[in-house]
């Protein structure tokens, strides 16, 4: 689960040019790999309407899903890209019966600051559940109501399921208070599982902190591919500037395509495109390379092609909508990687409005000034509150 302010200028390029060549070199290496330009193509404004109107309708539908995990996920990238059109869908779920789906839905409605559902958040408050008890003080918390907010750091230090002090990490650092360091550093010296201590190392992260980014970074080099993708996805949730060069080195690691597509992501947070085409390319990839029956083929497929819509998604750009949208209409893509691909688009969308008023010299300039602001944070939920508030303004 799962972002946060970062740097956008398109004139930035990265610090090792040198680094670009794997990328031309994989792609003609690679046996039928159409050539970079093939993948990269936008879409004209009214298919562009119809696109995000699709993808906002399989968001919200998804949020209904008899699927626990696609509902989940459904309700978080609504939170996130799409929190107007969403919230009905949102506060449907407060009192869902799946833990989950009531965990993402709070958190949300959180991190909008939407207020109108504050007394049944309360009500969750009292759930038996302690991981829904958490996203209710969080909410609650970014609500203004912070009587209870203490109770979070009870379950940080002192629960027995590492599940739930992993939750209460989360929330911590959701709440971006530079408070919390002391806490959460607190946390990290006594904590023994890997999930919790991960989760607290992203809080710190997050708030700057250089010796839990370095930690990260550690991981984010190991040879290992699942913890070294789990770290650097972490590192672009914190959107850390120390991690750039870590990010070029590790998107070309080959044969490791989550481990790539989280580099580009990273990337994409610091405001790069420079894992745009290896991006595009890996949203058609159709090559698992081992078979296990924990993870079979067509789980590794559909994850690759989901982080890859993720990293696009970070990434920003127009050019990446053909193919999102080419990729979003297969018959027999997942559920799951058209969530993705959906919430990409609208984001990717919703960035090209606001970068079109930010320069329309008859938009007034203080209009033009929050655009510009919004552009630069991109990366994360600002941007979205600006596009909602300025672009679909509650009637």
């Amino acid at each position: 689960m799962s972002r946060l302010v970062s740097s956008r200028s398109s004139s930035r390029g990265p610090r090792n040019p040198f680094l670009l060549i794997p990328t031309l070199l994989s792609c003609l290496a690679a046996t039928g790999c159409v050539t970079q330009l093939d993948l990269r193509g936008t879409i004209p404004p009214k298919q562009q309407v119809g696109f995000r109107a699709a993808a906002v309708k399989l968001l919200i539908n998804t949020a209904f899903s008899d699927e626990p995990a696609l509902r989940m996920n459904a309700i978080e990238a609504l939170g996130e890209v799409a929190p107007v059109e969403g919230l009905q869908a949102i506060e449907m779920n407060i009192e869902n019966e799946y833990v989950g789906a009531s965990f993402a839905a709070m958190m949300a409605l959180g991190a909008m600051q939407n207020a109108d559902f504050i007394e049944r958040i309360r009500t969750r408050a009292e759930h038996q559940d302690p991981n829904v008890r958490i996203a209710a003080l969080f909410a609650l918390h970014r609500l203004g109501d912070r009587r209870r907010t203490s109770e979070l750091a009870d379950y940080l230090l002192h629960h027995a399921d590492p599940r739930v002090r992993a939750n209460a990490a989360l929330a911590i650092g959701r709440m971006e208070e530079r408070s919390s360091l002391k806490l959460l550093r607190r946390a990290l010296s006594r904590e023994r599982k890997d999930l919790p201590k991960l989760q607290i190392l992203e809080a710190l992260a997050c708030l700057d902190d250089k010796a839990a980014t370095d930690r990260l970074m550690f991981i984010g080099r190991s040879a290992w591919p699942d913890q070294a993708a789990l770290a650097l996805a972490f590192l672009a949730n914190a959107g850390s500037h120390h991690a750039e060069d870590l990010f070029l080195d590790r998107l070309y690691t080959k044969d490791q395509p989550e481990v790539r597509m989280q580099a580009a992501r990273g990337l994409g947070r610091l405001g790069y495109e420079t894992g745009l085409d290896t991006a595009l390319r890996h949203l058609w990839f159709k090559s698992p390379k081992y078979k296990s029956p924990d993870d079979p083929p067509q789980q590794q497929i559909a994850r690759v092609r989901g982080l890859a819509a993720l990293a696009l998604e970070a990434i920003g750009s127009v050019e990446a909508l053909e193919s999102l949208r080419d990729a979003f209409e297969r018959k027999d893509q997942s559920v799951y990687v058209r969530l993705t691909i959906a919430r990409a688009a609208v984001r990717i969308i919703d960035l090209q409005r606001v970068q079109t008023v930010a320069a329309d010299p008859r938009v007034g300039r203080r209009v033009r000034k929050t655009a510009a602001h919004g552009i630069g944070r991109h990366g994360g939920r600002p941007l979205q509150d600006f596009c909602h508030g300025l672009l679909n303004p509650r009637p």
